[in-house]
Formats: structure tokens, sequence, C-alpha cells
């Protein structure tokens, strides 16, 4: 058997020992490219030593107990809740990076942009628990009464259109007459209590009085003579002031020309007919006499009849 220590008389190189063909001084791998951050972590490792880096914090022994008392009710919390109550969204790891993008988005748009265009109120946090309580106040009203209590009119939907050119005709006609055509007379009011007043009382008669013989008055002869007044004063009005559109600019709207068509549609027959209807034959035969059609548009209606004629005439009739 032959043996690999042994040494021979000769001493030939070829005759060492296996244990003694290997170099015994070898470097580590990456030995002199890691020597300088090795060297550097070990100073900063000796002058960490030489500080003294932990420090009791002001209050901790005072508070010590309390801390103590709160770990453990923590770790009891957590054994009775499984989870702590929060999931993870669903599609969470797929929009993270849109999110994340966003935000940068946002952070840049803040730096470029100082303020975000509000302002906080004047008074807000004076009035803030007031609105507070009364937002609180209404939803308690709002489940006490399901209802809010409007509904809708039937058929308001259809008539909606016309209502809205109505209104718009209206107001059109309000700025072009400024005044309804009606005056107060000067020192009305002054003298409105001793004209009531004289009205009232009658003056002593010394001598007979002379009472006037009368046809009977039927109960709907006022009413009637009143609806024959309004109806021609209303005609009287419409004609001058058809006369006065004529001879001014006219203003180009639908809702004149539908206001002008609605007027316009209506026939005198018509008219004639519903005077004959609401007032007896002596009415027509006297209010006829103080109608002049010559000067109904430039006078108005009426223009030609005495406030003496008037009287006269309501006192025949009421």
């Amino acid at each position: 058997m032959k043996e690999n220590g042994t040494y021979h008389d000769g001493l030939e190189p070829t005759n060492l020992p296996a244990s003694l063909r290997e170099n015994p001084f070898g470097l580590p791998e990456n030995y002199f490219s890691d020597l300088e951050s090795k060297i550097i972590t070990q100073v900063k490792l000796i002058e960490c030593k030489e500080e003294s880096i932990f420090e009791v914090p002001e209050g901790y022994f005072d508070s010590l107990s309390e801390a103590i008392m709160c770990k453990v009710a923590e770790d009891n919390l957590k054994n009775q809740v499984a989870t702590d109550g929060f999931e993870i969204p669903e599609n969470y790891a797929s929009e993270l990076s849109s999110t994340i993008l966003n935000r940068i988005l946002e952070d840049k748009l803040k730096e470029t942009i100082a303020s975000d265009g509000f302002t906080m109120p004047s008074a807000y946090n004076q009035t803030l628990e007031d609105s507070i309580f009364a937002r609180l106040a209404e939803q308690e009203l709002k489940k006490t009464v399901p209802t809010d209590g409007f509904s809708v009119p039937v058929g308001y939907e259809e008539t909606v259109e016309s209502t809205i050119f109505a209104r718009i005709a209206e107001e059109k006609l309000k700025e072009t007459v400024v005044t309804a055509g009606f005056d107060v007379p000067q020192h009305y009011f002054e003298t409105l209590s001793d004209s009531i007043i004289n009205a009232v009382q009658e003056p002593e008669k010394d001598h007979t009085p002379i009472h006037q013989i009368r046809r009977p008055k039927k109960w709907y002869a006022r009413y009637a003579v009143a609806a024959s007044f309004a109806a021609m004063l209303s005609i009287g009005g419409y004609w001058g002031y058809q006369y006065q559109q004529q001879n001014a600019a006219p203003v180009e709207t639908v809702a004149e020309e539908q206001l002008s068509q609605h007027l316009s549609e209506i026939p005198k027959q018509e008219i004639i007919n519903y005077l004959a209807a609401s007032a007896s034959g002596d009415d027509m035969i006297y209010m006829s006499q103080y109608t002049d059609e010559a000067n109904l548009p430039t006078k108005g209606f009426g223009s030609n009849i005495s406030k003496q004629e008037i009287e006269d005439y309501l006192n025949y009739t009421l």
C-alpha cells in the first residue's frame, strides 16, 4: 500500500504530500472591491458605541402604567376581533398604478395652482352649528311628513306653454303702457272724509219734498249696467291701444303677435250680442248716444261725457 504522506530520501518536489501542494494564503472573492465599504461601516459602528443613543423620554415613568394597560387592552381586543375590519378593494392591484399617477398629477397641479378657488364664507364657523341643526330638523320633518303637500294640477303640462306666453305678453304690455290710465285727483284723500260726511248727512229741507215716479227697478239691472260699462271700457281701451300700436314702432315678438291675434279674432258682432244680452234696450240707447267712434282712437272712450252726465246716469240706474 502506497502512502501519500511519506517523505522520500531525495525530497523531490514531486514527492510532497497532497495537503502541502495548495496555497494556504487565499483571499475571499471581491475582497478589495468591498474593503472600503466595510472599513467605513466599522468606523461608524465604533462612533455609535461611543455615544449613548438611548434616552428616557420626559414623563416616561409617569405614563408607563397607562401605556401598559393600553397595550394589554389592545391585545385583548385583537384576540376578540379576528380581523382588523379592512379589506383590499376589488381590482386594487390592477388600478394601483393609475391611482399613483393620478396622485402625482394632482400634487403637480397643486404646486402650479396656489389656491383651489374656494373661499370660506364670512361667519361660517359662527353659523355652522345652526345650519347643522336646521338640516337635522329638516330630515326629521321629512320623515314625519312623507309628502311636501304640493301636487301638479290637472292639465298643467298641456297649458304651461300658453300660460308662459300669456305672462310674456303681459310683461311686454306693461312695458309699453307705463301707467294704467287712472290717476288720483289732487287733494283726494284730504277731502275724502268731508265728502263722505256731506254725502251721508242730508240737508234739512223746509219745503215739501217732491218724489219722482220712476219705473220699477229690477234686481239684476245694476249688475247688467256695470257689466256693460266694464265691457265697453275694455273695448274702448283695446281700440285705443290698437290705434297707438299702429302709430308706434311695432315690437316683433312672438308673445305680442299671439296676443294681437287672439284679440283680433273676436268679431264685432259677438261684442254687440254680448252687450245686447247683458243690458236692457234703454241702457243700450242711453249709452250709444255718448259713444263717438270718430274720437275714440285719439281721445278715448267717454271723452265727450261730462261728469254731471255720469252722475245723472248712475242716479238713474242705481
